[in-house]
Protein backbone atom coordinates (compact mmCIF):
# COMPACT_ATOMS: atom_id res chain seq x y z
CA UNK A 1 0.00 0.00 0.00
CA UNK A 2 2.94 2.34 0.44
CA UNK A 3 4.51 1.96 -2.54
CA UNK A 4 1.01 2.44 -3.96
CA UNK A 5 0.60 5.68 -2.48
CA UNK A 6 3.90 6.89 -3.37
CA UNK A 7 3.38 5.78 -7.35
CA UNK A 8 -0.03 8.07 -7.07
CA UNK A 9 2.07 10.65 -5.30
CA UNK A 10 4.60 10.87 -8.09
CA UNK A 11 2.55 10.88 -11.22
CA UNK A 12 0.32 13.70 -9.25
CA UNK A 13 3.70 15.55 -9.02
CA UNK A 14 4.44 14.75 -12.59
CA UNK A 15 1.23 15.64 -13.84
CA UNK A 16 0.99 19.32 -12.17
CA UNK A 17 4.50 20.23 -13.22
CA UNK A 18 3.67 19.32 -17.25
CA UNK A 19 0.82 21.55 -16.20
CA UNK A 20 3.08 24.51 -15.24
CA UNK A 21 5.16 24.00 -18.42
CA UNK A 22 2.54 23.42 -20.62
CA UNK A 23 0.87 26.99 -19.13
CA UNK A 24 4.51 28.68 -18.85
CA UNK A 25 4.45 30.02 -22.54
CA UNK A 26 1.18 31.37 -22.46
CA UNK A 27 1.80 33.70 -19.34
CA UNK A 28 4.90 34.82 -21.19
CA UNK A 29 2.66 35.84 -24.01
CA UNK A 30 0.55 38.15 -21.62
CA UNK A 31 1.56 41.33 -21.63
CA UNK A 32 1.07 44.04 -18.45
CA UNK A 33 -1.80 45.94 -19.16
CA UNK A 34 -1.06 49.45 -20.03
CA UNK A 35 -3.32 52.29 -19.00
CA UNK A 36 -1.70 54.63 -21.58
CA UNK A 37 -3.30 52.41 -24.40
CA UNK A 38 -6.87 53.45 -22.71
CA UNK A 39 -7.92 54.79 -25.86
CA UNK A 40 -10.79 57.49 -24.71
CA UNK A 41 -10.60 61.36 -24.56
CA UNK A 42 -10.70 63.01 -20.98
CA UNK A 43 -11.69 66.77 -20.48
CA UNK A 44 -9.57 68.74 -17.75
CA UNK A 45 -9.56 71.16 -15.42
CA UNK A 46 -8.56 73.69 -17.91
CA UNK A 47 -11.24 72.54 -20.56
CA UNK A 48 -8.93 70.83 -23.04
CA UNK A 49 -9.25 67.34 -24.25
CA UNK A 50 -6.81 64.90 -23.11
CA UNK A 51 -5.54 61.01 -23.44
CA UNK A 52 -3.52 59.20 -20.92
CA UNK A 53 -1.30 58.28 -24.09
CA UNK A 54 0.09 61.77 -23.49
CA UNK A 55 1.34 60.82 -20.05
CA UNK A 56 3.39 57.87 -21.70
CA UNK A 57 7.12 57.69 -20.46
CA UNK A 58 6.33 59.07 -16.91
CA UNK A 59 5.47 57.82 -13.80
CA UNK A 60 1.98 59.22 -12.22
CA UNK A 61 0.24 58.75 -9.19
CA UNK A 62 -3.61 58.05 -10.24
CA UNK A 63 -6.83 57.22 -8.19
CA UNK A 64 -10.77 58.53 -8.74
CA UNK A 65 -12.89 60.83 -6.56
CA UNK A 66 -15.44 63.62 -7.42
CA UNK A 67 -15.43 67.15 -6.67
CA UNK A 68 -18.36 67.38 -4.41
CA UNK A 69 -17.59 64.42 -2.39
CA UNK A 70 -17.20 65.02 1.51
CA UNK A 71 -15.82 62.07 2.89
CA UNK A 72 -13.46 59.42 1.22
CA UNK A 73 -12.29 62.00 -1.09
CA UNK A 74 -11.02 64.43 1.41
CA UNK A 75 -9.26 61.32 2.76
CA UNK A 76 -8.08 60.80 -0.20
CA UNK A 77 -6.59 64.04 -1.22
CA UNK A 78 -5.14 64.45 2.23
CA UNK A 79 -3.09 61.38 1.13
CA UNK A 80 -1.81 62.49 -2.28
CA UNK A 81 -0.86 65.68 -1.04
CA UNK A 82 1.15 63.79 1.54
CA UNK A 83 2.74 61.30 -1.44
CA UNK A 84 3.20 64.81 -3.26
CA UNK A 85 5.27 66.04 -0.11
CA UNK A 86 6.91 63.10 0.04
CA UNK A 87 8.16 63.04 -3.50
CA UNK A 88 9.39 66.58 -3.04
CA UNK A 89 11.71 65.63 0.02
CA UNK A 90 12.88 62.81 -2.45
CA UNK A 91 13.34 64.87 -5.33
CA UNK A 92 11.01 62.74 -7.01
CA UNK A 93 9.04 64.15 -10.62
CA UNK A 94 5.80 62.41 -10.39
CA UNK A 95 2.29 63.55 -11.99
CA UNK A 96 -0.31 62.94 -9.73
CA UNK A 97 -4.64 62.58 -11.64
CA UNK A 98 -7.69 62.20 -10.32
CA UNK A 99 -10.23 60.93 -12.72
CA UNK A 100 -14.00 61.73 -11.91
CA UNK A 101 -16.33 59.30 -10.14
CA UNK A 102 -19.06 61.89 -10.95
CA UNK A 103 -18.64 62.96 -14.98
CA UNK A 104 -22.19 64.82 -14.74
CA UNK A 105 -21.16 67.28 -12.02
CA UNK A 106 -17.46 67.31 -12.80
CA UNK A 107 -17.00 70.31 -15.22
CA UNK A 108 -14.12 71.70 -15.94
CA UNK A 109 -15.34 74.43 -13.79
CA UNK A 110 -16.08 72.50 -10.79
CA UNK A 111 -12.63 70.98 -11.16
CA UNK A 112 -10.87 74.29 -11.66
CA UNK A 113 -12.82 75.30 -7.81
CA UNK A 114 -11.58 72.10 -6.51
CA UNK A 115 -8.07 72.92 -7.43
CA UNK A 116 -8.53 76.46 -5.76
CA UNK A 117 -10.31 74.96 -2.90
CA UNK A 118 -7.53 72.43 -2.03
CA UNK A 119 -4.90 74.58 -3.15
CA UNK A 120 -3.67 72.69 -5.63
CA UNK A 121 -1.61 74.99 -8.07
CA UNK A 122 1.08 73.02 -9.45
CA UNK A 123 0.90 71.99 -12.92
CA UNK A 124 1.94 68.44 -12.10
CA UNK A 125 -1.84 67.55 -10.61
CA UNK A 126 -4.42 67.08 -13.35
CA UNK A 127 -8.30 66.85 -12.72
CA UNK A 128 -10.10 65.02 -15.33
CA UNK A 129 -13.07 64.18 -16.33
CA UNK A 130 -14.91 61.21 -19.10
CA UNK A 131 -18.46 60.30 -19.39
CA UNK A 132 -20.64 57.95 -18.23
CA UNK A 133 -19.71 55.07 -19.77
CA UNK A 134 -16.18 55.77 -19.25
CA UNK A 135 -16.18 56.04 -16.00
CA UNK A 136 -17.29 52.75 -15.03
CA UNK A 137 -15.32 51.03 -17.85
CA UNK A 138 -12.02 53.07 -16.21
CA UNK A 139 -13.22 52.21 -12.25
CA UNK A 140 -13.36 48.89 -13.45
CA UNK A 141 -9.71 48.83 -14.68
CA UNK A 142 -8.39 50.33 -11.66
CA UNK A 143 -10.22 48.00 -9.39
CA UNK A 144 -12.35 50.48 -7.60
CA UNK A 145 -15.64 49.46 -6.56
CA UNK A 146 -18.33 52.34 -5.87
CA UNK A 147 -22.02 52.51 -5.33
CA UNK A 148 -24.80 54.82 -4.59
CA UNK A 149 -26.27 55.69 -0.85
CA UNK A 150 -29.04 58.14 -1.93
CA UNK A 151 -27.48 60.82 -4.05
CA UNK A 152 -24.13 60.28 -2.77
CA UNK A 153 -21.62 58.15 -4.52
CA UNK A 154 -19.77 56.00 -2.04
CA UNK A 155 -16.49 54.14 -2.81
CA UNK A 156 -13.25 52.84 -2.36
CA UNK A 157 -10.13 54.12 -1.38
CA UNK A 158 -7.49 53.40 -3.36
CA UNK A 159 -4.52 55.28 -4.82
CA UNK A 160 -1.74 53.13 -7.55
CA UNK A 161 1.03 54.60 -8.77
CA UNK A 162 1.96 53.84 -12.67
CA UNK A 163 5.31 53.15 -14.34
CA UNK A 164 6.63 54.81 -17.27
CA UNK A 165 4.65 52.11 -19.44
CA UNK A 166 1.55 52.83 -18.10
CA UNK A 167 1.40 49.40 -15.99
CA UNK A 168 0.42 49.09 -12.28
CA UNK A 169 3.66 49.21 -10.26
CA UNK A 170 2.25 50.00 -6.32
CA UNK A 171 -1.10 50.00 -4.99
CA UNK A 172 -1.83 51.74 -1.72
CA UNK A 173 -5.74 50.77 -0.16
CA UNK A 174 -5.11 51.45 3.36
CA UNK A 175 -4.92 55.06 4.39
CA UNK A 176 -2.41 54.13 7.15
CA UNK A 177 -0.03 52.92 4.78
CA UNK A 178 2.99 55.34 4.45
CA UNK A 179 3.18 58.66 1.52
CA UNK A 180 6.79 56.86 0.85
CA UNK A 181 4.78 53.50 -0.18
CA UNK A 182 4.13 54.41 -3.79
CA UNK A 183 7.31 56.38 -4.37
CA UNK A 184 9.78 53.06 -3.87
Amino acid sequence: MTREIASRTLLTMKAVLLGLVLLAPFEAECAPFSFYTVPYPFINDRAQTVHLSEWRGKPLIITMEFSNCRFMCTTTFSKLKAIQTAADQKKIQIDFMIVSLDPKNDTPQAWHQYRIDRGVDRSNWHLLTGTEVTRKEFADLMGIKYWYMDDHILHDFKIVRLNAQGEIEKTMTDFGDPPEALLQ
